[in-house]
């Protein structure tokens, strides 16, 4: 019987030594699983935040494009305004140039004055007094 006693007694120390490993061996992986999680919590809240500030930066780009654009749009105008002036100030141009082409050849083809005869006019000599 004394050795039915051991056996059913070392059974049971090692049966209690089993489940005590196992709830240590749990225990342990549950910690490591705690501190993970806090690590991968303090890491989403820093991409969080660094998620913010590049939401914010391309809001900020997509302004500055919108002005860009609209700048562009405006010189694109001016430019296109400056060139219709440009067109009209060359056919002004050009309309001068022919005047004083045919002024120079009226001025040329002028003759010395010859062609007016001018008399003097001939003031009386009293003036009936």
């Amino acid at each position: 019987m004394k050795k039915k006693k051991r056996i059913i007694l070392g059974s049971a120390i090692g049966f209690i030594a089993l489940i005590c490993l196992q709830v240590f061996s749990t225990g342990h992986g549950h910690v490591v699983v705690v501190g993970e999680n806090q690590e991968l919590t303090t890491a989403n809240k820093s991409l969080t935040k660094q998620n913010s500030g590049l939401k914010k930066s391309v809001s900020s780009l997509k302004a500055q494009n919108e002005e860009l654009v609209e700048d562009k749009a405006s010189l694109e105008q001016m430019v296109s305004e400056v060139i219709g002036d440009l067109d009209s100030t060359k056919s002004v141009v050009k309309d001068i140039k022919k005047e004083l082409a045919h002024e120079k050849d009226v001025n040329v083809k002028q003759s010395t004055g010859e062609q007016f005869d001018f008399q003097p006019i001939k003031l009386p000599a009293s003036d009936g007094n």
